[in-house]
């Protein structure tokens, strides 16, 4: 059964632990397209570095709060579609700014 006593076929359920992993390597993505560190980035979206590095980590279990997933959309100023791209495309963004500088 899930919410409100319905149940649901397997089609109609979400894998949310993929569409996690894409906003959180969306989110070290975006924070490297700023130019900014951990150390830096942290502290401004109200958290301990240990924990942005746990949220943004590729095998991570934790996703973050929309706080500060909100934070991080105005900090790193990037469009909020940005985060619901596929991580890889904006990955190959990132390799093309690399390689331009």
């Amino acid at each position: 059964m899930g919410r409100n006593n319905h149940s649901y076929t397997e089609e109609q359920l979400i894998d949310y632990s993929e569409i996690k992993k894409n906003i959180c390597q969306n989110m070290r993505i975006a924070r490297k397209l700023a130019k900014m560190k951990v150390k830096d980035a942290a502290p401004a979206l109200g958290i301990e570095p240990e924990s942005l590095k746990r949220i943004e980590a590729p095998s991570s279990e934790v996703g973050p709060s929309l706080e500060v997933l909100c934070g991080a959309i105005e900090l790193y100023e990037q469009d909020p579609n940005f985060y619901w791209k596929d991580w890889e495309d904006n990955q190959k963004l990132l390799e093309t700014e690399k390689e331009e500088n």
